[in-house]
């Protein structure tokens, strides 16, 4: 080895190496110091320092590039399946008339809006800067306002498809452009359900779910935001104490997270399973009965979600900062109520 490292310079000099010095041919070697113990031995020098494997890990950003990629094949599919479809339906290669034709494309578009929501969902997600003014990301506006859309446009014309018929009325545009604006609400609705899913998956933020073992506590706050009289009603059913001090709420109200969000999860689960099941018949043949069920169901959802949206304006509307918040995604001092105490005589919070 050392005859590789042979100086080009005067002979007899070998290059040195790293912390040595050069010598004659034949010399001896110096050597840089090596700490001895006191038996003459080497020294314990220590654990060597921990360097962590990076290898196979992504880089920084790699991660977006991914989702983003995925997202941009997922809108390229979409749009091509879109185009055929419509492409498709409007060739008049089948005999069919307008609305049956509608509900064909309508169930061969789902699985493109579906797989366009969930992409666009993950490619937006991700760990977000903490920043304590700020209530709702400019994703989650923008779906809230797609899922409002949607359920404007699905909402009064699939109430008209049962109450016309009950009623025996008809309005003056043909049936079909009613279940027309009906399906393009629907695919919005799922489009945007399909968003949040992924968005929520890759994303951190957990606000609105209950945290494990903490149910009790926020039924417990709910009953307290809850007018006295309800309040002390539900905690009576549920066994709850409201003669302690009052739980405080997070981000969002115990009414939020203890209400609102699970039973918008329940009838939007609801409504978008049966109405799959009712689109499917047009691909599979679906039994009679599960079509039953699936119909008078849907109906059922229908009708708790019209509820549901009215309890919602009833909400927001009375605390219009939740208004700016969900149109700027800032929230206001207004958002983050002080902790209250209950008296130990009552048994219920001050009204709302």
């Amino acid at each position: 080895m050392r005859s590789l490292l042979l100086a080009r310079g005067r002979p007899g000099v070998r290059r040195a190496l790293p912390g040595e010095h050069p010598h004659t041919a034949g010399g001896p070697q110096e050597r840089p110091p090596v700490p001895r113990g006191p038996q003459g031995r080497p020294a314990d020098l220590g654990a060597a320092p921990h360097v962590p494997d990076v290898r196979g890990q992504p880089r920084q950003g790699q991660g977006v590039i991914v989702r983003w990629l995925v997202a941009l094949v997922a809108i390229a599919l979409a749009v091509s399946g879109a185009v055929a479809t419509l492409g498709q339906a409007g060739s008049g290669a089948q005999p069919w008339d307008e609305e049956l034709s509608d509900n064909f494309v309508f169930v061969k578009v789902i699985p493109f809006a579906l797989a366009l929501g969930l992409a666009l969902g993950i490619a937006l997600g991700g760990p977000r800067r903490a920043d304590a003014s700020r209530r709702f990301a400019p994703a989650t506006i923008a779906g809230h306002w797609l899922l409002a859309l949607g359920f404007l446009l699905a909402l009064p014309t699939g109430v008209w498809q049962y109450m016309g018929g009950i009623l025996d009325v008809s309005l003056p545009l043909p049936l079909y452009l009613i279940y027309r604006i009906h399906y393009i609400g629907a695919m919005l609705i799922l489009f945007t359900l399909a968003w949040f899913l992924g968005y929520w998956w890759a994303g951190t933020d957990r606000s609105l779910l209950v945290p494990r073992g903490q149910w009790r506590r926020h039924l417990t706050g709910l009953a307290h935001e809850l007018p006295p009289r309800l309040g002390r009603m539900i905690a009576s059913r549920l066994g709850l104490d409201l003669r302690g001090e009052r739980p405080t709420a997070g981000k969002f109200s115990f009414y939020e997270t203890a209400f609102s969000f699970p039973t918008w999860t329940f009838v939007l689960t609801l409504i978008t399973i049966t109405g799959l099941a009712k689109a499917a018949r047009y691909v599979y043949p679906v039994p009679g009965p599960l079509l039953y069920w699936a119909s008078t169901l849907h109906v059922a959802a229908m009708v708790l979600i019209l509820i549901k949206v009215l309890d919602h304006l009833r909400y927001t509307l009375a605390r219009w900062s939740l208004v700016v918040a969900m149109t700027t995604g800032r929230a206001s001092a207004s958002l983050a109520p002080a902790p209250r105490v209950a008296p130990a005589s009552a048994a219920g919070g001050d009204d709302e």
